[in-house]
């Protein structure tokens, strides 16, 4: 049964929106094309009649064409449509190539951000009960968009592919269509043109993470399952591993959904086509990726309440499955370059993108693209993992792009990698794992957002990680940088330089600097090692968090030549070389500045090249 506030905002609307649906197709021809072309936010235009459509594409006027129904009692007792199986062009219904008026029914307004939107029935009625079960727990859902039809989906494409298509010159078909697919389907295989699938209240990941947003995202993750609803789009982490992005805000009515799946798995002659980008459709698993490239719980089986259908071939089940089985092996070390490129992108792309300057999406964060950039930290490609990965991360940090919680998560993410000693192979993803996380730490000191536990958990892992580097490879042609000492010292650095950072922090990190530049399996530094470890330790003197006395104790351990009788020893050699190399930079600093804030290095800096000749 329909809920009482849709029948009764049925019986008002019923007879106008029958006469308004009579001047569709004539308004839709005056939407200039940009604003059709919009997001989801712009208003789905209603479908006219295929022969209608063809006389708009070719400039024909097309007149109003009278109601479908003539009057209220009418549109009250018009048939309830089994869909898909009620209908007789199998091909259009799939494709959403139908007048929504013809088949589905109008959302009441109060449901909605504006009127002129149309579902399914069942699914209309089904989001009526939850919808009054969310208001009594004080959960206020709205339908933002529902029935999409495959025209005004092919104005979502086509806008994004001639974008695409003039930035990304010499680029693919295929990776550009794979491109705009992280988010946005191709025209005809849209869950929106079944009328089944509506997005609610944001169309914002972040927003169901705010105080106004998760209430929502909490209720309907433990409620809208009830009502038939799941979210199809869900995080990678609940097995899906085809299909779009998340999308919080997209829920499926799945006892019909199942039956469109079912009949869209058996309809060969439902390809998309007709759009420009389609040459890329034969290269795409568009059916298997895409279509079926939805969260495993959101398959209907026959032990669940309503008319749903299963999937018809046990085949397709397996390569819905078979992905989750391989995800399993995403976690092993990357060897070979590219791994970590996302579907839908390319070594191209990605240089475009970095090109055009980092942009992200509107609406969507930091957080999708920090992470990508992030497990890009691994890849033997030094285009990538440095010039790519490394510095999108600089560049999203700096210009002030992430907010507190991206940047939480992507510290421990860093913090994870940096401190994961079984899973480096290749020797890169520590040293960029510690040089991205200096960027982090930059970012806390130019506008203080950690606790002063999170602030001395990055201290410790950078102190423990910069004493006891044992990778101590530089750059090596046709591999790039792995720097490791440098790095553990730039993030170093930055602490050193944080107004937060006290006495007791400034001891950690003096005794890491001092333990590697001292370090007894160390080659000769030649990559610029001892110069990046002096200079934590000037700014905490500079700072007055080092004395001259602590300074003249480290430096008296340095003059140590033990484990060896002396520095004359030939298996000293490199660690005197470095030694002397870090106590002249020392010097030489505190000798060129005229107040004398550096000063303190001075008496511990001559020992030491006095004592280590």
């Amino acid at each position: 049964m329909v809920s009482l506030l849709f029948r009764w905002r049925t019986l008002v609307v019923g007879f106008s929106a029958c006469l308004a649906c009579a001047q569709a197709v004539s308004e839709e021809t005056a939407v200039p094309e940009q604003q059709a072309a919009q997001s989801e936010q712009v208003a789905e235009p209603a479908d006219a009649q295929a022969t209608e459509a063809q006389d708009v594409a070719e400039g024909v006027e097309v007149q109003p064409r009278a109601p479908v129904m003539s009057s209220v009692s009418a549109w009250m007792d018009r048939p309830k449509l089994f869909l898909p199986d009620d209908y007789p062009d199998r091909t259009r219904i799939l494709r959403g190539d139908v007048d929504p008026y013809d088949v589905f029914w109008e959302v009441p307004e109060s449901w909605a951000v504006r009127g002129g939107m149309y579902a399914e029935y069942d699914t209309l009625e089904a989001y009526g009960r939850m919808r009054e079960a969310a208001a009594r727990d004080g959960v206020h859902l709205v339908i933002l968009s529902a029935f999409r039809s495959f025209r005004h989906q092919r104005f979502i494409w086509e806008t994004k592919w001639q974008d695409r298509y003039e930035r990304l010159a010499g680029v693919s078909a295929r990776d550009i269509a794979l491109n705009i697919m992280r988010y946005s389907a191709m025209p005809g295989t849209s869950r929106h043109h079944w009328g089944t699938d509506i997005d609610l209240n944001a169309f914002n990941n972040a927003y169901f993470d705010t105080p106004e947003g998760k209430p929502v995202y909490d209720w309907l993750k433990a409620h809208a399952g009830e009502y038939g609803f799941c979210e199809v789009y869900s995080s990678r982490a609940s097995g899906r591993t085809g299909g779009y992005e998340p999308e919080r805000w997209h829920w499926s009515y799945i006892p019909t959904a199942s039956r469109y799946l079912a009949a869209y798995v058996e309809a060969d002659e439902a390809a998309p086509k007709g759009f420009e980008g389609d040459v890329a459709v034969p290269e795409i698993d568009w059916l298997s990726e895409f279509v079926l490239g939805i969260d495993p719980e959101c398959l209907w089986g026959p032990e669940q309440e309503g008319k749903g259908r299963a999937l018809p071939a046990p085949l397709i089940l397996s390569s819905i499955d078979a992905p989750a089985e391989e995800a399993v092996d995403t976690d092993r070390p990357l060897l070979e370059a590219g791994q970590c490129i996302p579907e839908g992108w390319t070594h191209d792309i990605l240089l475009r993108w970095k090109e055009s300057g980092y942009p992200l999406t509107e609406g969507e964060g930091a957080a999708g693209y920090l992470a990508m950039l992030e497990h890009c930290l691994a890849d033997p490609n030094p285009d990538i993992r440095d010039g790519i990965a490394y510095e999108g991360i600089t560049d999203i940090l700096r210009s002030d792009r992430a907010q507190e919680a991206e940047l939480r998560e992507l510290k421990q993410r860093l913090l994870d990698r940096m401190t994961d000693t079984e899973n480096d192979p290749l020797g890169f993803s520590r040293p960029f794992a510690a040089l991205a996380l200096a960027e982090v730490a930059r970012t806390d000191r130019i506008e203080a957002w950690m606790s002063q536990g999170e602030r001395r958990t990055l201290l410790a892992a950078g102190a423990d990680y910069t004493a006891n580097v044992r990778d101590y490879r530089g750059f090596i042609e046709g591999e790039g940088w792995r720097h490791g000492v440098a790095h553990g010292a730039d993030l170093l650095m930055q602490l050193s330089l944080n107004p937060e950072i006290g006495e007791g922090e400034a001891f950690m990190i003096a005794k890491a600097v001092f333990d590697a530049i001292g370090s007894r399996e160390a080659p000769v530094f030649s990559f610029e090692e001892p110069q990046r470890l002096a200079r934590p330790i000037l700014f905490l003197v500079q700072r007055g968090l080092l004395t001259e006395e602590q300074i003249a104790i480290w430096m008296e351990v340095l003059a140590d030549p033990a484990p060896h009788d002396s520095w004359q020893d030939d298996e000293a050699s490199a660690r005197r070389e470095n030694i002397r190399a870090f106590a002249t930079i020392l010097l030489e600093a505190a000798q060129g500045r005229e107040d004398g804030d550096l000063d303190a290095v001075v008496t511990g800096a001559e020992h030491l090249l006095a004592r280590v000749p």
